[in-house]
């Protein structure tokens, strides 16, 4: 396992892998609902629902494993602002989704479907837009701070008024940038 997934290996923590299926599972609802309330198509509200459910059941495991994440990469002072505005936005939008899908599952059928489509679809915009921000600081947290990458070492100091030796063929690295 190790040779086929070394990128998973050199993760501290399981968390960037889960942060995208709430990602792709939410935005998807949205757009399906967005035409199932223009299109009045039941059959797309029913499959938009479905989305929030995978996106509710995502939106828990990626806010569970950046709880634990959070002891697992070091951050500095600098990173940490951000990291504590990461995770008070991600666990909102999480308990949001959770409770949209709650009332969409025990509102269907009790509910007048076009209320309950003009419900969901309010609700998932919220729940997006606040998707969009938290996803942007956990990308800045990583891209501007390095938060949970491993720095590459430091190269050597130059040899002091020596040539440099060529480098072994196999580790020379020649293409065009």
């Amino acid at each position: 396992m190790e040779s086929l997934l070394p990128g998973l290996r050199a993760m501290p923590n399981i968390h960037p892998v889960l942060v995208h299926f709430p990602i792709a599972f939410l935005w998807g609802a949205l757009l399906v609902e967005l035409l199932a309330v223009w299109r009045r198509r039941d059959d797309w509200h029913r499959v938009a629902v479905v989305l929030l459910y995978l996106g509710a059941a995502g939106a828990v495991a990626a806010a569970t494993s950046g709880w634990f994440a959070e002891e697992t990469v070091e951050h500095t002072e600098a990173s940490h602002e951000v990291l504590e505005l990461h995770q008070a936005i991600m666990l909102w939008m999480t308990s949001i989704t959770v409770v949209l899908a709650g009332v969409v599952f025990f509102g269907t059928g009790r509910l007048e479907t076009r209320r309950l489509q003009v419900f969901l679809l309010v609700g998932l915009l919220v729940v997006c837009l606040m998707l969009l921000v938290g996803a942007d600081r956990g990308g800045q947290l990583v891209y501007q701070f390095g938060t949970g990458v491993e720095k590459p070492l430091p190269p050597p100091p130059p040899a002091a008024e020596t040539a440099p030796a060529a480098p072994p063929p196999q580790q020379q690295h020649q293409h065009q940038h």
